[in-house]
C-alpha cells in the first residue's frame, strides 16, 4: 500500500478501535496526506525525519518506539 494511502487508512483503525490515541510518529513519507486526515480525527501526527547526514540504516528514536511495540505485539 502506497504511504499516502496508508496514511488515511491507519489512522481511521486507529480511531475507530483505539479512541484514546491522540498522538502519532510516522515516517516522513506519510507527510501532509497522514497529517490532514489524523488532525480530523483528532491524532496529533508527526513525521519523523532522518537526521541530516545519516547513512544507511538510523534508528529514529520515535519510529523505533512504535516499531519495537508493534514487534511485542505480533502484528
Amino acid at each position: 500500500m502506497p504511504d499516502t494511502a496508508a496514511g488515511v487508512t491507519l489512522p481511521s483503525r486507529i480511531a475507530t478501535t483505539h479512541p484514546h490515541i491522540t498522538k502519532a510518529w510516522v515516517d516522513a513519507g506519510y507527510r501532509t496526506t497522514a497529517i490532514d486526515h489524523g488532525a480530523r480525527l483528532g491524532i496529533d501526527v508527526h513525521p519523523v525525519q532522518r537526521p541530516s547526514g545519516a547513512r544507511g540504516f538510523t534508528i529514529m528514536a520515535r519510529r523505533r518506539t512504535g516499531e519495537a511495540t508493534l514487534n511485542r505485539r505480533g502484528t
